[in-house]
């Protein structure tokens, strides 16, 4: 038990360190004790996650796809209540909105980025336009939490597909299930998680299908342009996951990579830089002004530097889920310790208006993939001894 906890220690100081942030701000406001609450779930994690990598073996896989189905059952049954008996209008998380309110706005002629969400009359739909569009039939169906429930089943289903065992997504799927983070994002409605696993889903299908820049770089030159048009934080894992084979690539691909995703970018946004040619509303109220107001230069060109050097290192997708883990938590910790330096650190972890530690969940794909990856390499060592 003590050479698991400690081969994967990097990962689990991750996972624990997320979901804290949310048993320690939120468990309170229901009267719950943290101290308590954190201790009980530390506990319990660590003997699940010990357990299951030491006993599950002996457990046959028609027990373990009966019990994937039945938790996935369970959890979609849990989205459907938290949306029946969740009044959206309460919530003091506008993610729901800013989706809704950007189609209520777009479907009757008006801009749709400035279209203020339903918190306050200064805050405005982040989401770029293309996220917008993938959400569209959620909000043709009269509410956008349904996307929790269809990106739940489509990241379900990807993982089964990439790993081949139900065991290994039935842990992968547990992990989620106990994660207080994840359940945040459902009694918000938010769409941020949803949107870290449509990039997942895409680098799991790329690399379960072995399609490379080298024999497929027309097909991924066209779908990091389109993750791009989603969001900004979408597009660090697929960095991470295409540098090493970009800088393989010629010179005349290396130059029209980049240059294709900035037009299929800027194709997806030319519709709203053109709304208005006459006062040019896109150039002062757009979605880059939320996504980016909170964010610090010199972090952004450091963690670009680090980012490069650990792109390179990774050389299994195995070691690929670790290093995104760890990048992509990084990348949010020191935008966190840049607000404590402004602000007293207790608000920036506390404050919804301040500081949103939502963004940590980001990080969570990767880390349970690499939970979930770990299990093979436990195999492994048991036939070797």
């Amino acid at each position: 038990m003590i050479h698991i906890f400690r081969k994967h220690s990097i990962q689990i100081f991750l996972f624990l360190f997320v979901n804290a942030l949310f048993i320690i701000k939120y468990f309170p406001r229901a009267g719950i004790s943290p101290v308590v609450s954190l201790a009980i779930y530390i506990i319990f994690f660590l003997f699940l996650v010990s357990s299951f990598y030491t006993f599950s073996q002996k457990v046959s896989e028609k027990i373990f796809k009966n019990a994937f189905c039945g938790l996935l059952i369970i959890m979609i049954l849990a989205i459907v209540g938290a949306l029946i008996t969740i009044n959206p209008y309460n919530i003091r998380v506008d993610r729901w909105s800013a989706l809704s309110f950007f189609w209520d706005s777009l479907l009757i002629g008006k801009y749709p980025y400035s279209t203020h969400t339903h918190l306050s009359a200064t805050s405005y739909p982040s989401p770029f336009p293309l996220w917008h569009i993938i959400n569209l039939p959620f909000y043709l169906l009269g509410e956008v939490g349904i996307g929790l429930i269809f990106f739940l089943v489509l990241t379900a289903s990807s993982i089964h597909l990439f790993f081949k065992s139900f065991r290994k997504s039935f842990f992968f799927l547990l992990l989620l299930c106990i994660s207080p983070a994840y359940w945040w994002e459902v009694a918000t409605r938010s769409d941020s998680l949803n949107n870290a696993l449509f990039v997942f889903i895409i680098i799991l299908w790329l690399a379960k299908t072995n399609r490379t820049l080298t024999n497929s770089f027309l097909l991924i030159t066209v779908i990091c342009g389109l993750v791009a048009a989603t969001r900004l934080t979408a597009i660090l894992p697929l960095a991470l996951y295409l540098l090493k084979p970009y800088l393989k690539l010629p010179w005349r691909l290396r130059i029209i990579f980049p240059l294709t995703i900035l037009g299929i970018f800027l194709l997806i946004f030319s519709p709203f830089i053109f709304w208005d040619t006459n006062n040019w509303i896109f150039f002062h109220r757009n979605p880059f002004m939320s996504q980016a107001d909170k964010g610090n230069s010199y972090i952004l060109i450091f963690m670009l530097i680090v980012g490069y050097f650990m792109a390179l290192k990774w050389k299994n997708i195995h070691q690929f889920f670790y290093t995104s883990s760890v990048f992509i938590f990084s990348f949010i910790l020191l935008s966190q310790i840049n607000l404590i330096y402004h602000y007293d650190w207790s608000k920036v972890l506390f404050m919804d208006h301040i500081c949103d530690i939502s963004y940590f969940s980001l990080m969570l794909p990767y880390c349970l993939a690499y939970f979930t990856s770990a299990l093979r390499l436990r195999e492994l060592e048991i036939e070797i001894k």
